[in-house]
């Protein structure tokens, strides 16, 4: 008796060869119409079952990469040629695709002084004016346009906004989240650096050490060896079962910042504004010093790999006597 049936490994096989052209396919078109997030995904998929497909995965990616490219604002590019000159295909398409464009009608406050901000801010048309409060009046320090960067101090070092922004007219933007950014150095290893050296280059109003002068501390810092165990309050002040060690650096009589180690970017953007309960031991001479205080997040810097400084405000300034125990200057 003969049997037209095939061996079930040979059907396996066909059928894993069209699913492989099906998925294959798929990605096409979905790159053809700009569906980025899906073709990226079903080419996972294609990874994920059938990781020996190399022809058909590294297919995929240059399609992928070769519609992300095409579908470039080529003005956008133009504009920006200082940062995408020196950047690959891939890190261009990162970046460009990682944003999203944004148009601010007139008479609207972008930023606010002392709130939060996770944006980074690429200015294709329209003005914005940035501006501080004295009194009852707002004092305009600068005004920016097309071809300007707003927002790069913080996007980059995770703290809270030193002026308000209030756009003049209608403005277009192009806005690139923090946290957009959370997996570049997994798919593209320093490309952030990259983009914050731009931003060191061609800030605007030389707004890193602007900001840096404003925030001096009103008293003078002490350099000081010793750590710190913060314990994370409540709103209500109380202590909850969070808390991180970290690295004494300098202190003064109404702030203080020390290094951690911090797994993600994530996590160190959750800090800003947290009140903590600081545990210190300083060590002077041999002898150990211990106090505690409390204080506010004001600013997570971001140093090496998962190194970062934070920045505190104590919540009540710190005894005279103290800062002399401590710095070793005490009579």
């Amino acid at each position: 008796m003969t049997s037209n049936s095939k061996p079930a490994s040979q059907s396996e096989d066909q059928d894993h060869s069209q699913k492989i052209k099906e998925l294959f396919t798929q990605i096409k078109q979905l790159a053809k119409t700009k569906d980025f997030v899906g073709a990226e995904k079903l080419r996972d998929t294609l990874i994920e079952v059938a990781p020996m497909a190399l022809q058909e995965i590294i297919d995929s990616a240059e399609i992928i990469e070769k519609e992300k490219s095409a579908g470039i604002d080529p003005e956008h590019l133009a504009l920006w040629d200082d940062l995408y000159k020196d950047l690959s295909e891939e890190e261009r398409n990162c970046i460009f695709y990682s944003m999203k464009k944004i148009v601010v009608p007139p008479k609207k406050k972008i930023l606010a002084k002392g709130k939060f901000n996770d944006r980074l801010f690429f200015i294709e048309d329209g003005k914005v004016a940035v501006y501080k409060q004295k009194g009852d009046k707002n004092i305009v320090v600068a005004y920016l346009e097309r071809g300007n960067l707003l927002g790069e101090y913080t996007f980059l070092t995770i703290s809270l906004c030193s002026a308000s922004v209030l756009t003049q007219s209608g403005v277009t933007m192009y806005a690139l989240k923090s946290s957009a950014t959370d997996d570049w150095e997994e798919k593209h290893p320093g490309l952030l650096q990259k983009l914050a050296a731009f931003c060191d280059q061609k800030g605007n109003l030389s707004d890193i050490d602007r900001r840096r002068k404003q925030e001096k501390w009103k008293y003078s810092r002490h350099k000081v060896n010793g750590t710190v165990t913060a314990n994370i309050l409540t709103k209500e002040g109380q202590k909850t079962e969070k808390f991180f060690h970290g690295k004494l650096l300098d202190i003064s009589k109404d702030g203080t910042s020390f290094g951690v180690e911090i797994q993600n970017k994530k996590t160190a953007r959750a800090l800003l504004t947290q009140h903590l309960d600081l545990s210190f031991t300083c060590n002077l001479g041999g002898e150990k010093r211990t106090f505690s205080v409390v204080g506010k997040v004001v600013r997570v810097s971001f140093e090496l790999y998962n190194s970062y400084i934070v920045h505190i405000h104590f919540d009540s300034l710190l005894e005279e006597n103290l800062i002399a125990k401590i710095t070793g200057k005490e009579k």
